[in-house]
């Protein structure tokens, strides 16, 4: 990633998990919403662990990072509140991993102040 965010890949995975929350109420679409999960939890994991370890960089482009937490600070939460709203046992598995992409993600938005992002 080299001090960018993939925010391609990060929209990309957004949009499934929304596609994904508006086929949940038609039981016949389970598979494809786990499909859609799995896809986007894959992307998140990847996206998250380039994350930590730019974060963890000597030199980080603060100005990329900044924006995307700042903006998480508000979309975080609210994709763990869904996500833990699904009542879904063949979704339980993928539907936990997202929990835990977003909730670290999360914890990093809430420490992020875009001057010390080695305390991170």
């Amino acid at each position: 990633m080299y001090g960018e965010i993939d925010l391609e890949s990060y929209t990309i995975s957004i949009i499934r998990i929304n596609t994904a929350f508006g086929k949940l109420e038609n039981p016949n679409s389970i598979k494809e919403v786990k499909a859609l999960l799995e896809e986007s939890l894959e992307d998140l994991e990847k996206l998250y662990l380039e994350i930590v370890n730019d974060l963890n960089n000597d030199e980080v482009n603060i100005n990329e990072y900044y924006m995307f937490f700042q903006n998480g600070k508000q979309t975080f939460p609210q994709y763990i509140e869904a996500l833990e709203s699904i009542e879904n046992t063949n979704l339980n598995e993928v539907v936990n991993s997202l929990l835990n992409v977003f909730t670290n993600l999360n914890k990093i938005a809430d420490g992020f102040s875009g001057e010390n992002s080695n305390d991170i």
